[in-house]
């Protein structure tokens, strides 16, 4: 979830940059995502709660630690499930703060070297709207490269975030790794050690897959 909120905002607030480029807005968001890129997640992940759990009291930090509420019997009910995204927030918008610069730069970049392709400025002389030009010229030419590095995370993502999760108690993949290492159990450590491998070369699949759908100059068949 944090990885799909983090990639979505970023591929949008990057095009968006991208088209106000040295504009106040670009030079003040631009800063800001290479702070957010520079800062380690754990690190987001104390200041939040220091300073919104400790400081000014937003939530209540010993009520928000586990997966969910351990007096609710899990199942497809809504008090569990409410109790399932209160309990995930704070762990996803750690990740997101971890992760949303990467994008946001990543994404600036890859639109401001596609704005200047002779097709756009095609685009632009038939006189085409400029929505149209963002989103079918520009946002998806500029969105492959994004594309590749999302299935890479995606894989990496399964294993889980170690940190993040210890540090809310959050009982994941990646805490579970981290109990198997201290405990020194090993076949729990290959089990999920061999789905983190899986899982990457899964997504590095994926990502050739996503590259045919998406560029019609690397479909089976076609003369390059």
């Amino acid at each position: 979830l944090g990885l799909l909120v983090s990639f979505v905002l970023g591929v949008v607030i990057g095009l968006i940059l991208a088209y106000y480029r040295n504009s106040p807005i670009d030079m003040l968001f631009s800063l800001f995502s290479s702070i957010l890129s520079a800062v380690p997640n754990y690190i987001w992940g104390l200041l939040i709660l220091i300073i919104f759990g400790v400081q000014l009291k937003w939530f209540n930090i010993g009520e928000l630690r586990g997966t969910y509420d351990s007096s609710l019997t899990p199942g497809f009910n809504l008090p569990f499930l409410l109790s399932v995204l209160e309990h995930a927030f704070l762990p996803v918008l750690v990740y997101v703060s971890g992760t949303l610069g990467t994008w946001v730069l990543t994404m600036r970049n890859s639109t401001i070297s596609v704005l200047g392709e002779d097709y756009v400025n095609v685009a632009r002389a038939r006189g085409l709207p400029r929505i149209r030009i963002a989103t079918a010229y520009v946002g998806r030419n500029a969105a492959l490269p994004m594309f590749t590095l999302l299935a890479i995370n995606i894989g990496f993502i399964i294993g889980g975030s170690i940190i993040i999760e210890e540090l809310f108690v959050y009982k994941g993949l990646g805490s579970f790794l981290f109990w198997s290492i201290s405990q020194r159990d090993y076949t729990s450590m290959q089990g999920v050690l061999l789905i983190i491998v899986l899982s990457v070369v899964f997504s590095n699949l994926l990502a050739d897959l996503l590259y045919i759908w998406l560029d019609p100059r690397f479909r089976w068949g076609d003369n390059i």
